[in-house]
């Protein structure tokens, strides 16, 4: 080494430090190089997780729908435990009381909408209408809402 120090003189410096400096961009790089494997490895996880996302998506979509034809099961079922639906109507009358009464258990059960409500009650929909107006007009019920966005709940529940 000395030979070579003689020969080259501060350039053997100069040398020696262009190699540690080599060396160290040589360790940056692969630094460097890791972590772009480590975002391609991120990357891949978030593609993942987005599909597993969009899956939840459509699972919840479903199962909403599911619930909502829950509900309108249990819904028919009330009806029926209450008296009756369209189906069973034949054959079976009821006094104006009693209709409104019916008419005013279903809402209290959850039957809230006007569709809802034409859906189980054994008589037509302008009778319904009445029976709703004149609910409304004792104070037994509330309509929130406007035209199809309209929707029916017992007094009590309001206030």
């Amino acid at each position: 080494m000395g030979l070579r120090r003689l020969i080259l003189g501060d350039y053997a410096r100069d040398i020696e430090a262009l190699k540690a400096k080599v060396n160290n961009l040589e360790s940056r790089l692969q630094a460097l190089d890791d972590v772009s494997r480590r975002v391609e490895l991120i990357e891949e996880r978030l593609k993942v997780l987005d599909h597993l996302l969009e899956q939840e998506k459509d699972n919840r979509t479903w199962l909403r729908s599911l619930m909502k034809e829950l509900e309108e099961v249990r819904l028919e079922l009330e009806a029926i435990k209450l008296g009756s639906t369209p189906e069973q109507s034949s054959g079976i009358s009821m006094s104006e009381e009693e209709e409104k009464q019916f008419v005013l258990a279903l809402i209290r059960k959850g039957a809230h909408s006007p569709s809802e409500l034409k859906r189980l009650v054994p008589f037509g929909v302008g009778k319904l209408y009445r029976i709703l107006r004149e609910l409304e007009r004792d104070g037994l019920i509330r309509n929130i809402g406007k035209k199809k966005k309209r929707k029916y709940v017992p007094a009590e529940a309001e206030g």
